[in-house]
């Protein structure tokens, strides 16, 4: 934090005071606004709790509260006005695209002039091929601050979110260390921009009915030293649909195909990462054929896409190595199996662990609906407090009060009905959210540790539970926001 201080110090002439009460780095002289309502003061006013205390308790302290309004304000502030959205219902589709990817590029600029993503005391990763890079100096994708500032852009998603929230963590959960010690740093440096490419136009979410292939070919087959995976769309239902980050933006994709061996043997579904586009001048590779779907109802900065594969060939490691293997005659084996005595232990689970991501982007969504319902429960509750409707019975008195005639709108009981319980279902929502989240990086830790903790039966129970509270929270949100 003190460095985040030093830098809003030196790139700004206003306060970097972190006293919480009343002072707020979003606003000139970190003050409220002077146009505020004086019924929402009044309201206010009535309040029987601090509103700051929750703000805090959300944020998870006071510190993080101030530190929240800080980063925010480097985009509220920002010189170059890249972050302004007052024209983005005007703009063309790739407009909106180029204009999304200009500012993450910002957005990247003021993380690295902060030092965000610097040294930790944790620096260190074991040399044994399944344990993980626990940190990469200079990655800031991961850390609290870059998604504070995500947030604050208050834009559709960015075309490259895909890349942070999928693509990275695949890599961090399935493949091995000295895979990961090759790929992470070029997607630190963004030189490596990926995708997580699962859905296909005929199957989604039932991964086991996917019919991308990934057919090994020996070195004397004709492969290259090592050999090498042949990716291919056998089918129009092969076809990888709507993948954020895919029809544009991304060079690369972690793409889920189904494994054949060098014997021809299908063992399912697993992870590979397929170069789509040069990393030199972005032209796509020979084999790949990918695109934008076109415009959507929302989410128009993200680049949605498609793509096919005709014979595109991969290295041999370029398959997901942390929990299977297969080697240069094509022999596949999982990692552990030749010590694994029981059946329901992590060997067991490790089956779901490529459906981790998935997963947590289900978890992701949950929380972030909390979002879109508590604006709209922000919005219409403040404007029923400021918007009078309905003459009032003791218009008389409260006139030689000076009060105004009218009733506010939020006095009448059907209004509140309609919109506190949305604004208590927004919290549950939030928490809900949150503890999902929490559960799944707790399994996933566990399932990259090796532990016997984990079984099939608990990885099939939180799949079950995201599935239904995604629908369910969102459904819920829609319906609330046209409620609002």
């Amino acid at each position: 934090f003190s460095q985040l201080l030093t830098f809003f110090t030196m790139t700004s002439k206003f306060s970097t005071s972190t006293n919480t009460t009343n002072e707020d780095p979003r606003e000139p002289n970190n003050c409220p606004p002077l146009t505020l309502s004086p019924d929402l003061t009044t309201e206010r006013l009535k309040s029987s709790f601090n509103p700051l205390a929750i703000t805090n308790f959300i944020d998870g302290s006071a510190d993080a509260t101030s530190k929240r309004r800080l980063l925010e304000s480097w985009i509220i502030r920002d010189p170059t006005g890249v972050f302004s959205n007052d024209d983005n219902n005007y703009l063309h589709r790739s407009e909106r695209h180029t204009r999304a990817l200009a500012k993450f590029v910002r957005l990247v600029e003021l993380s690295r002039a902060a030092g965000v993503g610097g040294k930790k005391s944790n620096n260190t990763s074991s040399s044994s091929s399944t344990s993980a890079v626990n940190h990469l100096e200079g990655e800031i994708i991961a850390t609290p601050e870059f998604l504070t500032l995500v947030n604050a852009i208050s834009d559709d998603p960015s075309p490259t979110s895909l890349h942070w929230v999928m693509f990275v963590p695949n890599i961090l959960t399935l493949c091995d260390a000295e895979q990961q010690a090759q790929w992470l740093p070029l997607c630190r440096d963004w030189k490596m921009i990926g995708c997580y490419a699962q859905t296909e136009l005929g199957h989604g979410s039932n991964i086991r009915a996917l019919e991308t292939t990934a057919t090994f070919l020996k070195e004397s087959q004709g492969a290259a030293p090592g050999g090498e995976w042949v990716i291919n769309s056998p089918t129009l239902t092969s076809t990888k649909f709507w993948p954020g980050t895919l029809g544009k933006t991304a060079n690369h994709a972690m793409v889920i195909a189904r494994l054949i061996d060098g014997s021809g043997v299908d063992h399912g579904i697993h992870n590979f990462l397929v170069p789509l586009r040069s990393m030199e001048d972005h032209t796509l590779l020979p084999g790949v054929e990918t695109g934008d779907i076109g415009p959507k109802i929302g989410y128009n900065n993200m680049d949605n896409g498609f793509a096919r594969f005709e014979n595109v060939r991969i290295p041999r490691r370029n398959m997901a190595m942390r929990f299977a293997v297969v080697d240069e005659e094509g022999v596949y084996e999982k990692v552990g199996a030749k010590n694994k005595k029981g059946g329901s232990g992590s060997g067991d689970a490790a089956s779901k662990v490529a459906y981790i991501t998935m997963m947590q982007v289900r978890a992701y969504i949950i929380h972030s609906s909390n979002d879109a319902l508590a604006m709209a429960c922000t919005i219409a509750i403040r404007y029923s407090t400021i918007r009078r409707q309905g003459y009032n019975a003791d218009a008389d008195k409260k006139r030689e009060e000076n009060a105004p005639n009218e009733i506010q709108v939020l006095d009448y009981r059907q209004q509140q009905y309609r919109l506190l319980p949305l604004l208590a279902a927004s919290y549950a929502i939030f928490f809900s959210g949150k503890h999902v989240l929490a559960r799944l990086k707790n399994i996933e830790n566990e399932l990259v540790s090796g532990s016997t903790a984990i079984t099939k039966t608990i990885v099939g129970d939180i799949h079950a539970t995201t599935s239904a509270l995604k629908s369910y929270a969102t459904a819920f949100t829609a319906d609330g926001i046209e409620d609002c």
